[in-house]
């Protein structure tokens, strides 16, 4: 398939289902060997990251509870409106391995909001995974601890990840054809 339609835009294949796979497995590697004999919370960033952390959590062999949270800043469109809202309370993280599962870091203004707010609740440690990210946007320095691979700044969708709530369902990821930004 050279194209989809998602909404009103096309997309054109970008990350293939197995190379997707791939980087699941890597980032479940380092994550069980870096976090050997310990137990992790993490904490699943809604709505996008839902797959991604559906695929990951299956592949840490260590002690995993699972907390989710909705946190929003793109709305409907496909840049990031800059003001971040957190549907949820947060979990008390206090002494626990935090471990912070997003789709994808864009300017990273809801991760450093997050992680702020987490730094307040005196957890063991906060790291942040991630799928994809897109260091060109992020507007501020950002330490993402597991990434499983750095793109330029598409507007992507799929695996998840959607467009004006559509597009979560594909199992592979796509980008948004130029001629139609």
């Amino acid at each position: 398939m050279n194209s989809i339609r998602v909404h009103d835009r096309s997309f054109t294949p970008y990350i293939s289902k197995e190379e997707i796979d791939g980087l699941v497995d890597a980032i479940a590697r380092r994550i069980n060997k870096d976090f050997a004999g310990m137990e992790l919370t993490v904490l699943v960033v809604l709505k996008g990251a839902f797959v991604f952390a559906a695929d990951l959590i299956r592949r840490i062999n260590i002690p995993v509870s699972v907390e989710v949270l909705r946190v929003s800043s793109y709305g409907s469109g496909m840049m990031s409106s800059g003001t971040v809202v957190i549907d949820d309370s947060l979990v008390d993280v206090g002494e626990r391995h935090i471990m912070i599962i997003e789709d994808i870091i864009d300017t990273g203004t809801t991760l450093v909001q997050l992680i702020k707010q987490l730094g307040g609740m005196n957890p063991a440690s906060v790291t942040v995974t991630a799928l994809l990210s897109k260091p060109s946007k992020h507007h501020q320095e950002l330490h993402v601890d597991y990434v499983g691979k750095e793109i330029p700044a598409d507007f992507v969708v799929g695996y998840g990840m959607d467009y004006a709530g559509y597009g979560r369902n594909l199992d592979s990821i796509w980008v948004v054809t130029e001629e139609e930004e």
